[in-house]
């Protein structure tokens, strides 16, 4: 199979829309149960103002209701007013069902654009 024809089948999807985030955020879950390998998840946050901290992490649920911490699947804390363009590559078939991001917004006043997308491959079938 060639690159072209992988790359081609590989899905969008928005674990966290594009929004400005002035307060902590619990995104809403995304299903897993079509994709399988590797899922490659970037964070985009653009500098949130003065002393403003993002922690960016993904959890992991079987029912979309109960939901922990998703091992090995944080993004670095971003710097105080500092932009941060990050990647993870997380193992779909380590996952619960469900997955969303949590953002946790810290220190000062203010607010930025963040954003998580992951590109996930469906199951062939």
């Amino acid at each position: 199979m060639s690159s072209s024809s992988v790359a081609g089948r590989a899905e969008v999807l928005d674990l966290a829309p594009n929004d400005v985030v002035a307060s902590t955020a619990t995104e809403t879950g995304v299903d897993l149960l079509s994709y399988e390998g590797s899922m490659i998840c970037v964070l985009d946050a653009e500098a949130g103002g003065s002393g403003i901290t993002y922690a960016v992490k993904l959890q992991d649920s079987d029912d979309d209701s109960t939901y922990g911490d998703l091992s090995g699947a944080a993004f670095t804390t971003t710097t105080a007013n500092t932009a941060l363009v990050e990647k993870l590559v997380v193992d779909i078939d380590n996952c619960k069902r469900y997955v969303r991001a949590v953002i946790t917004v810290a220190g000062g006043s203010g607010a930025g654009a963040v954003s998580v997308k992951a590109l996930a491959f469906p199951k062939y079938g």
